[in-house]
């Protein structure tokens, strides 16, 4: 009768052996998972968060004429006039509000000129020469350039108000017509600020 008494005997303790195996490993997994940090998920476990967007390229931007306060603005690329208008304190009572196209792009190194209301426009001048701004003058202006009459003229409007401003002088050539011999003759005489 011992012997049988020592088999059940061995059978409990190995049975409490085996129970404490399966509890430790259990404790371990648990603890792991549930008080350990370091969780590694799978690209389909973690969560998304919003997106982190990259902070925008800032451009410089000289605002001068009939605004509040006229000078040189950081903007962020993409901004429009209306923006920098409000950044500036708007309009000043004389300020010619029809002539700017408040929703167009600014360009980094632009200058922006709000004129008072009656006043003639300017164009620049490089080393005597009067410049034609092609982002601003009228088809009439235009036909200043050489190699520029009405019908051309009209195209450029037409084409910087379809596409938007010129970046770059050389830009005016995706003008229908208008070749690098014909730029040749005026690239001098022209400007986009």
């Amino acid at each position: 009768m011992v012997e049988g008494k020592i088999e059940l005997r061995e059978k409990i303790i190995l049975g409490v052996l085996v129970l404490l195996l399966v509890v430790g490993g259990v404790w371990r997994v648990v603890d792991s998972l549930i008080l350990s940090p370091e969780i590694t998920l799978n690209d389909s476990d973690k969560v998304q968060g919003p997106p982190v967007e990259a902070e925008p390229e800032m451009i410089s931007v000289h605002l001068v004429g009939a605004v509040e306060n006229p000078g040189v603005y950081e903007m962020p690329e993409g901004s429009r006039i209306y923006e920098l208008l409000e950044l500036a304190g708007g309009f000043i009572d004389e300020a010619d509000r029809d002539f700017l196209n408040q929703a167009r792009p600014i360009y980094d190194g632009e200058q922006v000129h709000v004129p008072q209301v009656g006043e003639e426009q300017k164009t620049s001048v490089s080393g005597g020469i009067t410049l034609i701004n092609i982002n601003k003058a009228t088809a009439s202006e235009l036909t200043a350039l050489p190699g520029i009459g009405d019908v051309r003229a009209g195209q450029i409007v037409d084409h910087r108000e379809s596409q938007g401003l010129f970046t770059t002088i050389d830009e005016i050539m995706d003008v229908s017509g208008i070749g690098e011999a014909t730029f040749n003759n005026f690239a001098d005489l022209i400007t986009i600020y």
